[in-house]
């Protein structure tokens, strides 16, 4: 794909992300201080902290999901106190934060982690971990949750768990799929090739 071809693709869905959930584009965080790696994904409705946002690094292949907020500074005493405390916020390599989470200041995660969907991220969590919880804690090693559900989709395939769906560049998939042929309980799988926000430069 050629660079304007890809640059209009990017501006066409930031103007429909602002109007359908007020996200901010990545680009105008990046000019206000936060650094970013390749390959950076952000789904609808993530918040990057935009005043202190240059208290913000996210490495390479992280991923935000569904309304995660970053949050470098915390208000809570300043109308006693005077004061507002920041703190930076630093996500390695390889990170994916699930839906609703939000990560407070000072906080570090660790390249290779996972942090599970509606988790309160209040300190820092080490490489090659799953954290979840309120607050967040880690539960398992990262080889281990991989190896369960390497198990999960070998057992899929064999039950005819996996599913044949493609999505287009807004998440919309292409074709309909029976909801009847999903059994309750169950878990199902697809392959799916994620649109990257940050554009790499």
């Amino acid at each position: 794909m050629n660079k304007f071809k890809k640059r209009f693709i990017q501006f066409k869905t930031d103007v429909e992300r602002f109007l359908q959930y007020g996200d901010l584009p990545t680009s105008m965080y990046v000019k206000n201080g936060l650094k970013v790696g390749k390959r950076f994904s952000r789904q609808s409705g993530t918040r990057l902290d935009i005043s202190n946002c240059w208290l913000i690094e996210i490495g390479d292949n992280v991923t935000l999901g569904n309304r995660v907020q970053l949050l470098a500074h915390d208000d809570a005493a300043e109308q006693w106190l005077g004061y507002r405390r920041v703190g930076r916020i630093v996500i390695g390599d390889n990170v994916f934060i699930g839906a609703g989470s939000t990560v407070l200041p000072g906080v570090t995660i660790g390249k290779n982690s996972i942090v599970g969907a509606g988790s309160l991220v209040t300190k820092s969590i080490p490489e090659n971990s799953v954290a979840a919880g309120v607050p967040a804690r880690v539960i398992k090693t990262l080889d281990s949750y991989l190896g369960n559900l390497k198990d999960d989709i070998e057992n899929a395939e064999q039950e005819g768990r996996i599913l044949d769906i493609q999505y287009d560049i807004n998440c919309r998939s292409d074709e309909k799929t029976d909801v009847k042929q999903i059994e309750e309980g169950k878990n199902y799988y697809f392959k799916i090739t994620r649109f990257c926000d940050q554009a790499e430069e």
